[in-house]
């Protein structure tokens, strides 16, 4: 059985009537002549009269289904089963992929490109009583601009005028989720839902809420081909400051992700704008592999670069950026009360003007950490902690968490009740004792297992005497790991609880010293090892500030905590990769600034200006997700969705209009017509049998 999509049409089958109306008024009345002679009649056989009239007969057929036919096949025929009536309206979400992966160049150009071709194919197919709405994974599109989303075919294809490719990750999830809360809305009961993509896997989440959607779904197909691709996946600048003039090395991790050949890469190393360096890497499919170059730079201040592979048929994950501050003074602050500990962690540091390497060091009491602008200062350092004021814990709390390093030595003076309130969730550490009031000398702790792999203690791993290296402590506090965010532990009393460890609280780093520095309870102020220890200390507390430590990806919203130089009454500009600027906000609480960038899409490097000056620079990259263009099989995607493919070869017009109305059948009745009609003229011209002169 069949239905019609063009009922109207069929109201032209009357004319079938016409051969008969035709015939029956083409007879005309009889009139008898008499003849002499009858020899015509006898020589008529009844036969062929008969045959006449059955040819007569069979044209008049012939003509009356080819009217039939032709008439049929305009009212467009088609099998049932399809969802919609011939005059039932539609309401459609079109979700257009617009992620860095649709960036992939293939044979008909861009998948973001096909995937823009094939939204227009489909609006063709609706009409004008027909609601559509169209939605990019990223970017403002990625929301209905208006309440009311739904328009008809010419605002969607203004729309699809505004989607532009991004450097952002797809979210298909989001997507079709939001489609889903669009067509709850509509008012048609006939709904539709289109996602056009390359179906990424990472893509997708395990919570997927497609298959509760309410309208007929379909995986538009824009890939074709084998994938190969290329990418950048990490560049690490390592975890030491950076100085002028000293070489450091800076190291790229790169993969092969979709490929079935050996692959000869080219990378280019650029900072600031020029090219410092060329390297290459040959890799299976599936490898990835690092190549390491050495960087030296002569300047201090903000510097920023890029890593650049050699052109494959996805652009957007052969470069990856990143930025880094050299500071021209770096600050130390080491709070403690008058005593020989603190002077010998000034000394360690500071042991002479001339010999003051590139940091400055101030020192302050406890009670004067009140009045302390601790943005002014990389590096703090906490001399045999005590009790401290609630405000100074969350100045200290909010300074770390947005960058700064903090030291903490706990000595003689450690309450541990306070210890354990304060400080205890930045360092990961707790103390399980009291700092005794009263110790021999006849016995010591023995500091000692240090980790060497560590780069605050790797400088001391090519020593010969380096698995030896311990030191005394005749009284110690003891500790524990916390179990929330545990430190890491680079040394070990010899009772087992930690002597020196080191953790991350927000973006900043903590350290967590339980060895009071004096030298009659503790013999590591008079070792060799105590100085190189304290500053590799401070590089590796302070590099949060000088290297790359931040893996910014698109379409993240993004706070940052600037360089020291701030005035707060200039309005601070954020300047975009591609040079548009933007005011952006400014806070500040307890001396800790923060600036609100907002959401991040663009892949490059950006700047944040106060006034005139350079508060800070970031590097933003794509997610590295981007570059696995893994898809899982379709099988299981229709699944996943409920949904029917269409594959990138697929006519959508036929594709959809096949599964709305059924099989049209209207190229069969044509055939027939056409073969009716062929019938028909080679009857016509058969004029049969002469009759015979007898």
């Amino acid at each position: 059985m069949f239905n019609f999509l063009n009922t109207a049409v069929l109201a032209a089958a009357a004319a079938a009537l016409l051969p008969f109306l035709l015939h029956l008024f083409s007879k005309r009345k009889v009139k008898i002549v008499p003849f002499s002679s009858i020899a015509y009649l006898k020589a008529m056989q009844k036969n062929q009269v008969r045959a006449i009239k059955i040819k007569q007969l069979l044209l008049l057929v012939l003509r009356t289904l080819i009217i039939l036919a032709v008439v049929l096949a305009f009212a467009r025929p088609a099998t049932t089963g399809g969802y919609l009536g011939s005059h039932a309206s539609v309401s459609a979400v079109i979700v257009i992929d617009n992620s860095a992966s649709m960036g992939y160049a293939a044979a008909n150009g861009l998948y973001f490109e096909l995937a823009i071709r094939k939204a227009r194919s489909l609006l063709e197919m609706f009409g004008p009583e027909d609601e559509i709405a169209v939605l990019a994974t990223n970017g403002i599109l990625s929301t209905p601009a208006t309440e009311r989303a739904f328009g008809n075919t010419s605002a969607a294809n203004d729309v699809l005028d505004d989607i532009t490719l991004t450097d952002s990750r797809a979210n298909l999830t989001e997507s079709v989720t939001l489609a889903k809360e669009l067509l709850d809305g509509s008012s048609n009961l006939n709904r539709e839902l289109y996602i056009i993509s390359d179906f990424q896997q990472s893509s997708l989440t395990s919570e997927n809420k497609a298959k509760d959607v309410e309208a007929r779904t379909y995986l538009v197909d824009v890939t074709e081909g084998n994938i190969a691709n290329n990418g950048i996946i990490d560049v690490d600048l390592g975890n030491r400051l950076i100085e002028v003039g000293t070489e450091f090395p800076l190291t790229t991790t790169i993969k092969t992700f979709a490929s079935d050949s050996r692959e000869d890469i080219l990378v280019s190393l650029y900072i600031d704008g020029r090219r410092m360096s060329q390297d290459g890497i040959r890799l299976n499919a599936g490898e990835s592999g690092q190549i390491v170059f050495p960087v030296t730079v002569s300047n201090p201040g903000f510097h920023s670069g890029s890593i650049e592979l050699s052109d494959d048929d996805l652009l957007a994950d052969n470069v990856r950026y990143f930025s880094f501050f050299i500071p021209d003074n770096f600050n130390i602050l080491i709070v403690g009360n008058s005593g020989v500990d603190a002077r010998l962690t000034e000394l360690a540091l500071a042991p002479d003007e001339k010999l003051r390497r590139h940091w400055s060091v101030t020192k302050i009491t406890y009670q004067q950490l009140a009045s302390a602008r601790l943005n002014e200062y990389d590096v703090v350092y906490l001399i045999n902690d005590a009790s401290l004021a609630s405000g100074d814990v969350n100045r200290l709390k909010n300074y770390v968490r947005n960058g700064g390093g903090l030291f903490v030595n706990v000595g003689r003076e450690a309450d541990s009740a306070a210890f354990n309130s304060q400080l205890s969730e930045m360092l990961g550490v707790s103390l399980t004792s009291e700092f005794p009031k009263q110790f021999s000398r006849s016995g010591f702790f023995q500091l000692s297992q240090l980790d060497l792999e560590h780069p605050i203690l790797s400088v001391f791993s090519d020593d010969a005497n380096a698995g030896t290296l311990s030191f005394k402590s005749y009284a110690i506090v003891k500790s524990q790991l916390n179990s929330e965010n545990p430190a890491r532990i680079l040394g070990r009393f010899s009772d087992g609880s930690p002597a020196i460890t080191v953790n991350k609280f927000g973006r900043g780093r903590t350290m967590y010293m339980g060895c009071d520095l004096n030298p009659d309870i503790s013999d590591i102020t008079l070792h060799p090892f105590f100085v190189p220890f304290l500053v590799r200390s401070s590089e590796f507390l302070s590099s949060g500030f000088s290297a790359a430590t931040d893996n910014i990806t698109t379409g993240e919203s993004v706070r940052r905590t600037p360089g020291r130089d701030f005035n707060v009454k200039n309005e601070f500009t954020l300047i975009e990769p591609d040079s548009t600027r933007r005011i952006v906000t400014a806070q500040v609480l307890d001396d800790v600034k923060a600036i609100d960038c907002g959401r991040l899409d663009k892949a490059g490097i950006y700047r944040i200006m106060n006034g005139t000056t350079e508060s800070d620079r970031l590097a933003v990259n794509i997610p590295v997700e981007e570059g696995d263009l893994y898809r899982a099989d379709w099988e299981n995607l229709e699944a996943q969705f409920n949904a029917s493919r269409m594959p990138q070869t697929t006519n959508l017009a036929s594709f959809v209009s096949e599964q709305r109305f059924g099989r049209e059948l209207w190229q069969y009745f044509i055939l027939v017509a056409i073969l009716l009609m062929v019938l028909e003229m080679i009857v016509a011209r058969d004029k049969g049998a002469p009759l015979s002169e007898e």
